[in-house]
């Protein structure tokens, strides 16, 4: 039963809020137990705070991206630091939801950044694979349910393209027009790089604002979110994985 509750509140105390509590029961179990192991018990408790150890600013769990690099979320500032490269993201509450507000702009080793000739790409274009776990720690690739359930509480998919675009840079390019950006989402247009197919050049297309998310519906294909330029909707579609994407992180 010793063994038990040890391993239970090191599992428990590094769950911000749950440190204290399992600190205390842990205390108490000692104190009951260890009254002729005393040598055996004060390492077990030395081992026990070190394991404990930690303020808690930073956020090391890894959710559903895999990733177990931190991150320093600020709810009063609305902004997250990843603290793999030091950038700092705008951040926003919709519904129960926290996202990011601008595009993941983390370089990997095959992602796609910075400006192009004929493209302003926002963040970093990311196939499916490297998208899933591109995340920092205590953020996550959203799924299609998570992309609806955002969609859903702004209104509906009709309609909430232009919820999400950003006010400028959409009426830059030719007669379309910018969104209202209503819940501060700010999605900007970085276009897509085309599914490669085996080709060995790369296509980029500047049809709107393309996002991931981490509902596979095959070996070759899983969900985007697209915003076209020519309509206010926002859009699910499969879309092959090997396409270079954006990706928007969702709070675990």
């Amino acid at each position: 039963m010793f063994s038990f509750l040890f391993v239970l509140n090191i599992k428990q105390c590094t769950r911000k809020g749950v440190r204290f509590i399992g600190l205390i029961l842990f205390l108490v179990v000692k104190n009951y137990f260890c009254a002729d192991m005393k040598k055996i018990c004060a390492l077990t408790v030395l081992a026990f705070l070190v394991a404990c150890s930690g303020d808690g600013s930073s956020t090391g769990a890894i959710g559903g991206s895999g990733n177990e690099a931190a991150s320093e979320y600020n709810p009063v500032s609305n902004t997250v630091k990843d603290l793999r490269d030091g950038k700092t993201y705008k951040t926003v509450k919709i519904g129960n939801q926290v996202w990011m507000a601008e595009n993941l702009d983390y370089e990997t080793a095959n992602s796609i950044c910075g400006e192009m000739e004929y493209l302003t790409l926002y963040g970093c274009l990311y196939s499916w694979d490297e998208a899933k776990t591109v995340c920092p720690g205590g953020w996550h690739l959203p799924s299609q349910t998570e992309w609806n359930t955002l969609i859903e509480f702004v209104g509906d998919s009709a309609t909430a393209g232009k919820i999400f675009k950003a006010t400028n840079t959409w009426s830059d390019k030719g007669h379309y027009k910018d969104g209202s950006d209503d819940y501060g989402f700010t999605a900007l247009p970085g276009g897509v790089r085309l599914p490669q197919r085996g080709k060995t050049h790369q296509s980029f297309v500047n049809s709107g604002a393309f996002f991931w998310s981490a509902t596979e519906v095959d070996d070759d294909e899983s969900i985007t979110l697209v915003l076209r330029y020519e309509n206010d909707a926002a859009t699910l579609f499969e879309n092959y994985k090997d396409a270079g994407v954006s990706v928007r992180c969702l709070k675990d």
